[in-house]
């Protein structure tokens, strides 16, 4: 695992990793304490790149495709942050020195199997969080199927999901014509023996075409953050792209989230990978504890609703079906909104705000000092707490500025 941090204002962006990393290999996970995760992605300009998650592409350490990007592309400078996240992406596409097509089908093979263990993990939990009468493993394991593969086809507010742009048209019908063997192998491995249904198994059929192309991400990723300024940019900017696999030719890959600075936005903090002590400290709360908190209040609201309809047993049952269905739909919802609306106004005002204030007029120096510290905020946990050190060793700190340019606040082995 990982913890990094960004921290930024209107003057510089101060980037800090650890450089802990979990090797897996033949069954034996090891931690090393001496990965660099944050990298002057183009010497002697103002753009920095870290990378969490999965520590390679297809067996290559990120430290040796930033490398190839360096020496061999050596792209012009570009006026936006974006620009160089799509350059450096788009450089892995079709680059046989490092990824020859005869391996991309043990990638693709690496993909469905992460795809398919998220699948089995989900009918594991929905088993353990099953109300009711008990339903068959079968059953179970078919309702989780349905539900990835309408994850894939929809997003949460019910829009239809697009497929990734990095792909050229109807990329799905070449993965289907170029990996039709593996995509027969890889399921019948992992569900020929429950029996499915035919159409369950259709379904992950389609999933395993889905798994390339839609703007999903249910695989092991790599995160790629992407900061500093674009010969455009008067103030720092962030973007974060999540990599996973290539396939056919191609690095699946779709740009996570961005974050600016401008004349509104003052400062900001940004929190990678592992990095739940910084989350509480910046919130005021666990992250985990939170969502724990808001599901026990949903939980016991929507039981006192039940209890109070069942208060009524005089009460004809049609009508206490509705009254109980209409609290839960509506009035359960929305007073747990409330709730957590006013939770999280106050973990504005008392706990975030009053970092931005000081952030805002911190200087780069500053500013990296803080982004150290609140990446040691999560070693400490890991120690004390006698927890596997999967966050740890020495921390990397650059300082990031359009006057300065890429400066190392502290690197491992100096320099």
């Amino acid at each position: 695992m990982t913890s990094e941090i960004a921290v930024m204002n209107q003057r510089a962006i101060a980037l800090a990793a650890d450089s802990a990393v979990t090797l897996i290999g033949g069954g034996t996970v090891a931690v090393r304490n001496d990965h660099r995760k944050l990298f002057n992605l183009i010497n002697h300009r103002p753009i920095g790149m870290m990378f969490f998650g999965v520590a390679d592409m297809m067996g290559h350490p990120w430290e040796h495709l930033i490398e190839h990007y360096q020496k061999k592309v050596r792209p012009k400078p570009f006026a936006r942050v974006r620009d160089y996240a799509v350059s450096f992406t788009a450089m892995m596409d079709n680059l046989e020195e490092f990824f020859p097509r005869a391996k991309q089908r043990d990638e693709y093979r690496r993909l469905l199997a992460s795809v398919f263990r998220y699948i089995f993990h989900l009918a594991q939990f929905m088993s353990d969080n099953a109300d009711g009468e008990r339903q068959s493993d079968v059953a179970i394991l078919e309702a989780a199927i349905e539900r990835v593969w309408r994850d894939y086809q929809f997003r949460e507010d019910g829009s239809p999901r697009t497929d990734l742009s990095c792909f050229p048209p109807n990329f799905g019908a070449a993965v289907q014509r170029e990996y039709a063997q593996q995509i027969e192998e890889i399921v019948a491995y992992g569900f020929g023996q429950f029996q499915l249904s035919p159409g369950a198994m259709q379904r992950l059929r389609e999933i395993a075409i889905y798994a390339v192309v839609k703007d999903l991400f249910l695989e092991d990723v790599t995160g790629l953050v992407f900061a500093g300024f674009g010969e455009d940019e008067r103030y720092p900017n962030l973007v974060t792209v999540f990599a996973s696999a290539m396939v056919g030719g191609y690095l699946k890959r779709a740009e996570a989230s961005s974050d600016a600075i401008d004349t509104d936005t003052k400062s900001k903090i940004r929190v990678f990978a592992d990095s739940e002590v910084t989350n509480a400290f910046i919130r005021g709360i666990d992250l985990n504890l939170e969502r724990r908190l808001y599901g026990g209040v949903r939980m016991m609201m929507g039981g006192l609703v039940d209890q109070v309809v069942a208060a009524f047993p005089q009460a004809d049952a049609a009508q206490r079906d509705d009254v109980r269905a209409r609290f839960q739909k509506s009035f359960v919802p929305r007073y747990v909104e409330a709730f957590r609306a006013m939770i999280a106004d106050y973990q504005q005002q008392t706990f975030i705000n009053p970092i931005l204030r000081v952030l805002e007029i911190a200087s780069r120096t500053e500013l990296a000092e803080t982004a150290k510290e609140l990446v040691s905020l999560n070693v400490f946990k890991k120690k004390i707490m006698a927890q596997k050190e999967t966050v740890g060793g020495a921390i990397d700190v650059a300082a990031i500025s359009r006057e300065n340019g890429f400066q190392w606040v502290s690197k491992q082995g100096g320099g």
